[in-house]
Parts: structure tokens; sequence; C-alpha cells
């Protein structure tokens, strides 16, 4: 027999469940009840915790008085920054440090000498029950001596504007520089030139389980367990071991169901390093679990971007150049992705477009609210919504029908890899093929005809496209490095095959509603040629996987997904050889399929079940020549580049005179993410991200006063998207596999997101544009939209 381990190129499986809509496995337990979030866990001897937080945004703390919090009934702390030395709560770190960054300034976990926002934590009070832990928290006095706050990034940026951190000169944490070639002199010659200043406004994930954190340290172990909702049990077990001295081999991270991320529940939070020193502190496991309240005012949010957007055409609409000047809020500190999401929006500012010189400049601001982080598309919805804008702007101005100026402008299929100006490679795309199957989908050219009769009838009404494009799977990981970037890109999986022949397969990375389980299986089924249920997925335990990267940037099946294909044919392969010599054959003689190893064409030859060879190589009696017992192998896959995927989003949409309210009649989306692991899960995650766009287009905004008061506390404040408000969605693909990992496949789970602003927004500028409205910052509001055509009208 041979000792190679080539198994036979045929499929492994007649069942093959990848690009299968196999429902997900997960579903049951939520739906029948069963499934354990954060707070359904109780330990025995468990306190409750209640963050004291500061009512004033920028002020220095004078004195904390916390005797009379103390004696009230089943308080058993009460802990302010004093009570800890920097070995037991050290600063919170962050994952993305900038080279140009003038320092990162000092997060505690409680406030030492300063606040900066409204809701940084001061105190925290233990106690045997919730109630009581709320109820003492309000005897603690803190008193305060106001100073002046900025919470507009571009103000903060001015000469003269109030100091967010004394120890710099400036707000301004950093100007970063993308482009390639001169500007000035592409303008002057051009024929059309367009500028428009764009507010994406601050919005928040409003998660349906807000965040919980449980702490449990064991004194006779020294062992730390936090269970929470988190996308990355593995950077928040490193980053918890940093703030609080304790070594990453005695900390555990698990995360039960999460209810709810979208890139809000990816960093280390001050309450995660909390409850941790507190239960060192009391040897008794603690809980602390946000309010709706909390979770709008210290939960990170995402976007807040001020943008003055600039393009340079000739008298074809052929777009020459691309000027950007950004302020993006960074918030009062720098959380875990937070400085890096402003530069990575930066590096696909020009979309879909082949467009030659870009001169892009992004200032990261400090300001007195709190944090960004990633949220759904970090970055790429900014980019897809200041660019799709602009070409609307600049087709209206120039006089060139807005279809027609987007082909002339796409980056064609023969380009790619395409290196933009601004830095970014894009792997593969066919825009104009996607943009053919969108128009055909909602019938653009009767469309146009419609809109033309109704506003004859007085009727407002628009529509809107927008073509976008993405980066995600975060690859490349030595060039991520020189810019700061302080996490991996690469992921692994380790598949263990038992002694009766089922697989466990383990996965670095952390679901949050995607659908891994079903997803992983479905490809290490596909690969094995086993049946679905055979194959159990483990995630989300640092105990039970040992390493892993997490879930952003939907990379979870280009990375992940990739790793357990490679896991998999590693498993496969020593299969094959183990079959091989149990049958006395050749191994590249040996045939599988279905799970049976057989030494020549299936049925004729002699068989061994993939069972049967799972017993053999546990037993490890026999076994070919240097071949160690066991079926277990490990798998690493390192994404070389990012994937491109993209899209187009149609939106028609009719605007109420009376009111200003806008009604969504009809949206088609049309997305490309490569290969398909599982469309229904495909489909769910485009009208999960849609609902998020539309939301942000026409209603949300987490946004505070002069003096830095949160103004959106409670939904009440804050209106998120209502089942009435959600169109039905008319969904189509295309696919052109990503040439970056062997599946092929790009990442969904933040496509409707980025392609749904725009496409709506565009949309209700087509209905009032004729009517003298020259630009609407999101969310368009019946107010906001009512007022406009009011004024327009004088």
């Amino acid at each position: 027999m041979t000792s190679g381990a080539q198994v036979a190129q045929e499929p492994a499986t007649s069942t093959e469940y990848v690009g299968v809509s196999v429902p997900r496995r997960e579903d049951f337990r939520f739906l029948t009840g069963t499934g354990t979030f954060s707070e359904d866990i109780t330990l025995s001897g468990m306190l409750y915790a209640s963050v004291v937080r500061s009512t004033l945004a920028h002020a220095d703390i004078v004195s904390i008085a916390t005797d009379a919090a103390r004696i009230q009934p089943g308080v058993v702390a009460v802990f302010t920054a004093a009570d800890f030395g920097d070995d037991e709560m050290g600063t919170i770190p962050t994952d993305w440090e900038l080279p140009i960054m003038d320092g990162i300034p000092a997060r505690y976990p409680l406030a030492r000498e300063t606040v900066k926002y409204v809701g940084e934590a001061v105190a925290v009070v233990v106690a045997e029950t919730r109630v009581q832990a709320d109820d003492a928290a309000y005897f603690v006095d803190v008193e305060y001596a106001e100073r002046p706050a900025v919470v507009d990034a571009e103000l903060a940026t001015r000469d003269g504007a109030p100091l967010v951190h004394d120890q710099y000169e400036r707000n301004t944490s950093y100007v970063w520089h993308l482009g390639t070639g001169d500007w000035d002199s592409m303008a002057a010659a051009a024929d059309h030139t367009v500028d428009v200043r764009l507010v994406n406004q601050r919005v928040h994930a409003s998660s349906l389980e807000a965040r919980v954190s449980i702490a449990d340290y064991q004194v006779g172990t020294g062992i730390l367990t936090l269970y929470l909702g988190t996308q990355n049990v593995h950077v928040v077990r490193r980053n918890l071991s940093i703030a609080i001295g304790i070594p990453e081999n005695r900390i555990r991270v698990v995360t039960p169901a999460v209810g709810g991320a979208f890139g809000s529940k990816l960093c280390l939070y001050p309450e995660d390093v909390i409850v941790s020193a507190a239960s060192r502190r009391l040897r008794r496991p603690i809980r602390w679990a946000e309010t709706r309240a909390e979770h709008f005012t210290g939960t990170s949010g995402g976007r807040d971007h001020i943008e003055q957007v600039s393009l340079a055409a000739d008298k074809e609409g052929k777009i020459q150049a691309l000027k950007v000047t950004t302020y993006a809020n960074l918030g009062a500190y720098v959380s875990g992705m937070g400085a890096g999401i402003p530069v990575v929006s930066g590096m696909v500012y020009p979309g879909v477009y082949d467009i030659p010189v870009a001169d892009v400049d992004i200032h990261g601001v400090y300001t007195n609210t709190s944090t960004t982080e990633t949220y759904r598309g970090a970055g790429r919805p900014e980019a897809a919504y200041l660019i799709e804008r602009a070409v609307d702007e600049l087709a209206a101005k120039a006089g060139i029908d807005r279809v027609e100026l987007r082909r002339r402008n796409f980056i064609q299929p023969h380009q790619f890899p395409y290196s933009n100006a601004t830095g970014m490679t894009y792997d593969s795309g066919d825009y104009e093929k996607a943009l053919d199957k969108a128009l055909e989908m909602i019938g653009w050219d009767d469309r146009v005809a419609e809109q033309a009769a109704a506003r004859a009838e007085g009727r407002i009404v628009g529509l809107g496209l927008s073509v976008y494009t993405e980066f995600c799977g975060f690859g490349d990981s030595f060039q991520l490095q020189l810019v700061g970037f302080d996490r991996a890109t690469w992921e692994q999986s380790v598949i263990t095959v038992t002694r009766t022949g089922s697989v466990i397969v383990q996965v670095g990375i952390d679901a949050a509603g995607q659908g891994h389980e079903t997803s992983i299986a479905q490809i290490v089924a596909t690969e094995l040629g086993l049946d679905i249920d055979d194959v159990e997925v483990l995630q989300g335990d640092t105990d039970v996987v040992h390493f892993g990267t997490g879930t952003f940037n939907s990379r979870s099946m280009s990375s992940a997904g990739t790793s357990a294909a490679l896991a998999a044919r590693k498993i496969l392969a020593k299969a094959t050889r183990l079959a091989a010599h149990m049958l006395d054959v050749e191994t590249d003689d040996v045939v599988y399929r279905d799970g049976v190893f057989s030494s020549g064409p299936q049925p004729e030859g002699r068989q061994v079940t993939f069972e049967e060879v799972a017993v053999e190589a546990w037993r490890g009696v026999d076994l070919p020549e240097g071949m160690e017992p066991t079926l277990k192998e490990i798998a690493v896959f390192d994404p070389p580049n990012f994937t491109s995927p993209f899209g187009v989003h149609v939106a028609a949409v009719e605007i109420d005179p009376d009111t200003g309210a806008v009604r969504i009649d009809r949206y088609v989306a049309v997305d490309d993410c490569g290969n398909q692991i599982n469309p229904q899960i495909v489909t769910g995650q485009i009208h999960g991200g849609v609902a998020q766009g539309i939301g942000q287009a026409l209603y949300e905004e987490l946004a505070w006063d002069e003096e830095g008061q949160p103004m959106s506390t409670s939904f009440m404040q804050y209106p998120v998207l209502r089942a009435h408000h959600m169109p039905r969605l008319e969904t189509g693909h295309t696919v052109t596999p990503s040439p970056v990992n062997p599946l092929g496949v790009k990442g969904v789970g933040e496509s409707g997101a980025i392609g749904s602003q725009p496409a709506v927004v565009n949309a209700v500028m087509d209905a009032v544009r004729h009517l003298g409205v020259d630009n609407l910052d999101m969310p368009l509001t019946p107010a906001k939209v009512w007022t406009a055509l009011q004024e327009a009208s004088r």
C-alpha cells in the first residue's frame, strides 16, 4: 500500500448539503423556549451588581460618598476605583491602535479622577438581590465639578473646543490620508463637479437581550469563569487577562445564546471587568444585567460620521476623481475596534466605480459621548452611503441618467482583482449583471413611467437605487498588523471523530444568530460524506475551543468554514489510508461515497464503513506504519486577502404630503456573496440587514444635546423599525465565486445593511428633488421630510 493519502476526486456524498436550504438546527430550542441566555444562568451564592453612573458628560470627581449605600438592606459591598489597584483592575485594552494616533487615553472600568460621558461607571454596589443593589445605588453620593463638553465631531476639531482629554493638545486623535493622484488638477479640468455634505448619524444595535456579565471566581483553583453574550470569547479572555492580571489559562469565557449583537458585543466592556474584579474580591459569583437605559447610554453605538464628498467627472459622466473629508466620532475613549473602522471605511469610498484619483482625509475625533464600535457593516455602510448619494447627485446635476452614469463607471469583470485608489483590493465582481437583474425584477422602465403619471396626479413618489461593494473575511494579517490591527485574521477548526463514527467540530467563531451550527455542519457533512445529523458543532466556550478569532466582518464561512473544510479533508485522507489498510488495497484504489469505503467501484468491491474505520482508528491495534491512533485533525486558514461581496438594491417610495411619512412600496435586493452554503440563511441575513438599514434611513438616531445629555434613552426616543414599516422584500442573487478561499464564499451578514440606506434615501431624494429639496440627512423622519417640503414650497 502507498503511504500517501490521496482521496478519490468524485464527491464523498450523493447528498450535497452545501448549497441547500437545510433547516436551521438552532431554531428549535429558541422556538420552544429552551434556549439559554446569560440572564437564565443562576449560580449558587450569586450576588447582583448595580453600577452607579455619571450624570454629567464631563466633570471632575470631587468625592464619592458610599457609607449610606453600604448600610442598605442586603448590601455586601460598594466599590469605587480607589478600592482596586492596577493589578486588580487595570485599564481596558483596545484591539486597534493606529500607528499615527497620539496614544490611547487610559480607560478604567471605574472612573478615577474625571468622567468623560454621561453613563460612565463611577461605582458599583453589590447586594444579595438585584432590587437591593439597584435601591442602594441611589444612596451613593457623587460630587462633581462640571467641565465644558463637546459632542459634535466636527466642532470638536475646531480651535477653542473643550478638550476631552487634557493630556492631548487636540481632540483629533489622528488624521489618516488615503488616496493617490492630484485632486486639484482633476477638478480644475472637470466638466462636472458636485459637492455634498452628509451626516451618517449614530445608531444603536438595540439587541433583544441587553448586555449581561456573570463572573464566578473560584478561590480553590484560582480560575475565573465569565459568562456573557459576546461575539468573541477568546479576545474577551485575552483582554480581561490584561485588565485584571489573571493569566489566560485561568480564565474561562462562555457565551450562551447572545440575543442579538450586530457588532456591539464584540469588545470587552467596563462592566465585564468590574464584576470579574468584584467576584475575585468577594469570592462569590456576581451578575450584572444592563437595563435598557444603560444599553442606550453605555453600549457602544455605530456610524457617527460627518462627511464632505466631492466628485469630478468629464462631460460623458466618467468620474475622474473623488475627494472626501470625514469627521469620525470615536466617543470619549477608543473602544475595541473603534479607531480602525473609519479608516477601513475610507478604503472603500470609491465603491464599485473605477475612479483613478482619490484624496481622502479621515479625522478620528474624541467627544464627550459613549464609544463607537463595530455595528453591522462597520464602515462599509458609511462608504456605500457616501459614494451612492454622491453619484446620484452627480447624475442630477449633470443631467445624465443615474443608471447609465453607473454603467459608465463600473469596474469591469476583466479588471479583477482590482485595486482602487484608496488601497483596497477587490477579489471579483460583475456589477452590471447584478444591476440588470435588479432592474428587471422591479421593472425599472415601467416604474419610471408610473412615477411620471403619479406625479402628474400630485403624488410624491420616488425611485432609488444603490450599487455597493464591501470587504469581508479580514485577510492579509501582515498588512493589517502594519496599521495596528491587534487581532488575528486566521481561524482554526478541530474535528474529532468519535469511536462510533459521529463527528465533533470545534470552531473559534461565536454565533449570534447567524446559523453557524447549521452552516458548518453542512460543510463538514458534505466533505465527509456523512449525514448532517452525525455532525455536532461546538463554539463559544474557551474551555472547549481553545483559540479563535471570533465573529465579525462576515468572516465566519470564509475563515471558519474553510478551516472546517480543510480539517475534514485531513480526516478523510487519514480515514482513506486506514480503510485501504483494512481492505488490503492501495490507497489510490479506495473509492469513498456516502460513508462507505470500497476496494473498487461500488457496490462490487469489498467495503468498510466510516464507523468501522473510526473504531479501528480508536482501537489503534492494527494501523498502517507510522499512523497514530484516533481520527482527530486541526486545520488553520488565514485568508490571503479580503473578499468583496456586492449587490444592487432598489426602493420605490411614496411620501404623504400631509405628514411627511415615507412609505416603501417595493423593495428589491440582488446580492452576490459568492457561493452560498445555505440559501435560506443567506436570504434571512439579507432580510435582517435591510431591516436595520431602513431603520437607520428613516427612524433611528442616538443623539445628545449640547451639554452631552443623552436624548435617546429608551425606545420612546429611539424608534426602531416595526413590522408594519417593513416592505415585502423581493430578493435575488448572482453568484461570483471568490478566488480568496477554496469554498468560493464571500460573506453576507452585513450586505443588507449596506445596500439599503442609500437606496432608500436616494428614493426619497428622487421624490422631493423636483420640489426644491436639495439634501436631507438621515433619519428621514416624517417631521424632517414635512418641514423640508414646507420650506421648499415657500
